[in-house]
C-alpha cells in the first residue's frame, strides 16, 4: 500500500514535461477527425487498444492519412488543430513541444510552408514554448526542388527540419543539401532512423545529415559499436515506446530497450509520436514505463531532464524548469 501524500500519477502530473517527437497529423483531436470526415468513425478507434498491432507501416500511414486528409484542408484547420493540441499538452504540464507537420501534405493543398508554420505559431498559448518543424518525407526526394528548398528555408515561423516517412523507401542522401543549409542558418535538425530499418540506417543518417537528434533509433539495441558512438557523440534518441510496439518494432512495452539505452549513457527522451493513432498521451506513456518496466520517479525525471537539455528555449527558462524537477524529486524522496 502507498502511504505517500503523492502517488505516482500525481508525480507524473506535477513533473514538468517536454514532448519532442510529435507529428501534428498524428495528434489531431479525434473528435475533430470524426466531425470533419465523411466516414462513420467510432468514438474510440480499434487501434487505441493495447493489444492492437498495425499490419505494417503502410497500414499505419493509411490511418494517419485518413486523419490528415479529412481535417487539414484549410489553414484555419491547421490553426484549430494546433490550438487544441497545445491545450491538451498544457493540461499534462508540458512546457515545451517540438511539433512537426508534413510538408508534402501541405503542398498537396497548395499551402506555402511559411503560411502553415505561421498559423501553427499563432496558436501557441503563453505558457508553452513551441518549435515548429517542417517534416520532409523519405518517399518524396524528387519533390524537393531548389525552389521548394528555398521556400522552406526562408519560412520565418519555421524552427527546424525533420526527415520522416518510410525508412525502407530511401536513404538520407537526397536531403543532405537542405539539412546542411538549415544547420548553417541555425535551424534545429533531426531525423527518423532505426525504426523500420537496422543500425546501418542510423549510421548513414548521422553521417549524411550530420544531425545530433535521431527520432526512434530503437534498432541500435544490438549494435555495441553504434551504442558507443551514440553515447560518445552525445546523440539524443527521441523514443516513443507505444509507437514501436504497435508498429511491431518491439514485441511489448516490457521488452522495449529504453532503459538499456539510458544505462549505456545515451541521452534518451520520451514522446508519443502520434497520440491519435497509438492512443497514448505523454503522461500515459510515462505511466506505462512505471507499470510495465518498473521505472522509478528518478528515471522518469531523467527522461524529462534529457529533453529540456536539448530543448530550444532560453537558458533562464530551462534552468527554472530543471530546478523545479529537482525540487519535485526531493519532495518525492522526503515523503
Amino acid at each position: 500500500p502507498c502511504h505517500r501524500n503523492m502517488d505516482i500519477i500525481q508525480f507524473i502530473q506535477a513533473l514538468p514535461k517536454a514532448e519532442v517527437h510529435l507529428h501534428l497529423e498524428g495528434a489531431l483531436p479525434w473528435d475533430m477527425v470524426r466531425a470533419y470526415t465523411q466516414e462513420a468513425l467510432p468514438a474510440e478507434p480499434v487501434w487505441w487498444r493495447d493489444e492492437f498491432r498495425f499490419d505494417n507501416f503502410q497500414h499505419f500511414i493509411s490511418k494517419l492519412a485518413l486523419c490528415g486528409r479529412s481535417v487539414l484542408c484549410t489553414l484555419d484547420a491547421y490553426y484549430e488543430a494546433a490550438a487544441v493540441i497545445f491545450q491538451q499538452l498544457l493540461a499534462q504540464n508540458v512546457r515545451y513541444v517540438e511539433i512537426s507537420f508534413a510538408v508534402s501534405l501541405a503542398a498537396k493543398h497548395n499551402f506555402e510552408v511559411a503560411d502553415v508554420a505561421a498559423v501553427i505559431r499563432e496558436a501557441v498559448p503563453p505558457k508553452l514554448t513551441v518549435c515548429v518543424i517542417g517534416g520532409l518525407s523519405r518517399e518524396y526526394p524528387d519533390w524537393l526542388t531548389d525552389e521548394r528548398m528555398a521556400a522552406i528555408l526562408n519560412a520565418p515561423a519555421l524552427d527546424g527540419l525533420d526527415l520522416h516517412g518510410d525508412e525502407t523507401q530511401g536513404g538520407p542522401a537526397p536531403f543532405a543539401r537542405i539539412f546542411r543549409r538549415a544547420q548553417k542558418i541555425g535551424l534545429l535538425t533531426k531525423a527518423h532512423a532505426g525504426e523500420l530499418c537496422g543500425p546501418q540506417s542510423i549510421k548513414d543518417t548521422l553521417k549524411v545529415l550530420q544531425v545530433k537528434r535521431i527520432e526512434h533509433g530503437t534498432t541500435a539495441e544490438h549494435n555495441p559499436a553504434l551504442l558507443a558512438q551514440l553515447a560518445a557523440e552525445n546523440i539524443t534518441l527521441d523514443m516513443c515506446p507505444w509507437s514501436n510496439v504497435k508498429l511491431r518494432v518491439v514485441g511489448s512495452i516490457g521488452s522495449h530497450p529504453i532503459r538499456y539505452f539510458l544505462q549505456q549513457g545515451i541521452r534518451v527522451t520520451l514522446s508519443t509520436d502520434d497520440p491519435t493513432i497509438f492512443g497514448y498521451s505523454l503522461s500515459e506513456e510515462l505511466l506505462s514505463l512505471v507499470e510495465r518496466l518498473h521505472f522509478t520517479p528518478a528515471e522518469l525525471a531523467q527522461l524529462q531532464i534529457n529533453a529540456f537539455r536539448v530543448a530550444r528555449m532560453s537558458i533562464e527558462k530551462k534552468n527554472t524548469i530543471l530546478a523545479e524537477i529537482d525540487a519535485l524529486l526531493a519532495k518525492w524522496v522526503r515523503e
